[in-house]
């Protein structure tokens, strides 16, 4: 895993045989994943009446209009947890998300809950499990609270404000999901970098 580092050329004669890299260096390989995102796909919503900007745009709720409702990678809604709007690409979030959107269609208006989860993923790499809990963002602190990245085994916390709001592991499962429910639970920063897990 390479960060801030991108990718200049993919060379080979008929097939990859190394990747050259912004920085200079070369990585030999045999295959090459490329994950270039995704877009919402909305088109098939275009005269509908619906606010369509990188997704379906929803209240809080995952209400878009008057009995419509929006879930999984096309929603965008206000995260209220994390005071911010976005949308989750990850089919962990569209089933919760789901649900949640069916009961919004059931209650009125001053019954309708917001939907605020705390999004995770995780991708399962050879022996490296890799999760992420939260919303990171580069200016956030960090504090690695066990392991090492030398060993390539730790979690690390990330705080905002005061707030506990990510948590990344490697090969620490139990850690990250005790860390997501203390970002569930409104936790701290200073209390999850003191809580021994």
């Amino acid at each position: 895993l390479r960060t801030g580092v991108g990718v200049e050329a993919i060379e080979g004669g008929g097939r990859v045989e190394r990747v050259r890299l912004t920085d200079g260096s070369v990585v030999e390989a045999d295959v090459v994943v490329v994950g270039i995102g995704v877009i919402p796909n909305t088109e098939w919503l275009e005269g509908s009446g619906l606010e369509i900007d990188d997704g379906v745009v929803c209240d809080a709720t995952c209400l878009a209009a008057p009995g419509v409702t929006a879930a999984g990678d096309v929603a965008r809604w206000p995260n209220r947890r994390f005071d911010e709007v976005m949308r989750v690409e990850h089919w962990d979030n569209a089933i919760e998300q789901g649900g949640h959107a069916a009961r919004r269609l059931l209650v009125d208006d001053e019954d309708a809950e917001p939907f605020t989860p705390v999004p995770w993923f995780w991708s399962d790499q050879y022996d490296r499990k890799i999760q992420m809990a939260g919303r990171i963002r580069p200016d956030d602190e960090m504090r690695i609270v066990t392991g090492s990245l030398d060993e390539r085994r730790f979690a690390a916390l990330y705080g905002r404000a005061g707030r506990l709001v990510g948590v990344l592991g490697f090969n620490r499962p139990r850690h990250v999901m005790q860390y997501k429910s203390m970002i569930e639970q409104g936790a701290s920063f200073a209390d999850a970098v003191a809580t021994e897990i």
